[in-house]
């Protein structure tokens, strides 16, 4: 009897193990499952930059940024060659000089520089989300898509139908519908522009004792960050736009894109007002304004100095008391000016 209640406990003991093992085993199989999705990244924001604007619909992953770099860089979107890159060129800053729209009017392109910081996009703000920005870019005014050709280059390509998968868990391109498929690739772009990322100028290198200023910048710094140049206002550090929308008096009569703001809102107080241009890199972006109609910096500290024009919609910062007339600069402080605006250019921001 002794044995027998010994060989039935020892039954139970090896019956309890290898429930346990079962167990832990299965428990390690879910873990590896829960594990194959995409891995979160955290967004490296310089300390001393704002919150940035992050998407809960489209959380940032590792595996997301890689296809969406992919894509960037990739005609395979497109029916005529063209990518994102194509007007978002890396050594200038991810811009290009121009882009003729579909009405014939040139438009400076705006460079991808720190996104993640953006309430919204587009000169006049058109668009509010990141992740939605560049669908509009899947019609005829810039890609003109095909949709059966997209899914057949995407779906048989060496590397996407992975990428998709480990980016959003999709297991066949070709069984998504249209839309959500452009939104997945919208997404994936999204992500990956989130990263571009510039803080480290010879100005932020000044800041933190790792470089200097010569006299000329140092003038030029002091223009722009105090009411002699009014510039902070609306270009105020560490991102050097305060993202709103100003009329800066370009122009006295508002006509097709020079409304600006007013062709997102029809409020006719938003006739000429136009989204803050980032200054950061703005060395590598000419030419300048909305139009691109200053082809150099020089060109337009000259047009801040003197050429402001009037209207009623045109910021109060231009007017005031003393500048009515404008900045009354000498050739001197002028150049200062420009001098310090090269600084902050980010070279390994274009190179990296």
């Amino acid at each position: 009897m002794t044995s027998f209640l010994s060989n039935r406990t020892k039954t139970k003991v090896f019956l309890g193990l290898g429930i346990c093992v079962w167990i832990i085993a299965c428990q390690k199989e879910d873990a590896v499952q829960t594990q194959s999705g995409p891995t979160p990244m955290e967004l490296q924001v310089p300390p001393f930059f704002p919150k940035p604007y992050l998407s809960p619909d489209n959380p940032l992953t590792y595996e997301g940024v890689e296809l969406g770099q992919k894509l960037y860089n990739d005609a395979i979107l497109s029916s005529n060659g063209l990518s994102c890159s194509s007007c978002h060129h890396k050594d200038l800053a991810y811009s290009i000089p121009l882009f003729m729209n579909q009405q014939g009017e040139a438009i400076s392109v705006p460079p991808h520089v720190n996104l993640a910081f953006n309430p919204d996009y587009n000169w006049n703000g058109s668009q509010p989300i990141l992740d939605t920005l560049c669908m509009d870019d899947f019609g005829p005014a810039f890609f003109n898509t095909h949709r059966d050709s997209l899914y057949q280059r995407l779906s048989t390509h060496a590397t996407y139908p992975k990428l998709f998968q480990k980016a959003f868990g999709i297991e066949d391109v070709n069984s998504v519908e249209y839309t959500l498929l452009k939104q997945k690739i919208c997404y994936a772009i999204s992500q990956y522009m989130r990263t571009l990322i510039s803080a480290d100028s010879h100005f932020d290198r000044f800041l933190v004792k790792k470089e200097n200023l010569n006299a000329m910048e140092i003038e030029g710094m002091s223009i722009f960050f105090s009411e002699k140049g009014d510039c902070f206002h609306c270009h105020g550090a560490p991102l050097f736009t305060d993202n709103r929308f100003h009329n800066n008096g370009v122009d006295s009569v508002f006509i097709g894109m020079n409304q600006g703001r007013y062709q997102v809102t029809g409020n006719t107080n938003d006739l000429g007002l136009f989204s803050s241009p980032t200054l950061r890199n703005i060395a590598y972006t000419a030419p300048y304004m909305h139009d691109g109609r200053f082809k150099t910096l020089e060109e337009v500290v000259e047009f801040y100095d003197s050429g402001v024009r009037r209207s009623s919609t045109l910021d109060p910062i231009m007017t005031k008391a003393g500048k009515e007339s404008g900045l009354h600069l000498s050739d001197y402080q002028k150049k200062s000016l420009v001098a310090f605006l090269k600084t902050l250019s980010d070279s390994g921001f274009i190179t990296n």
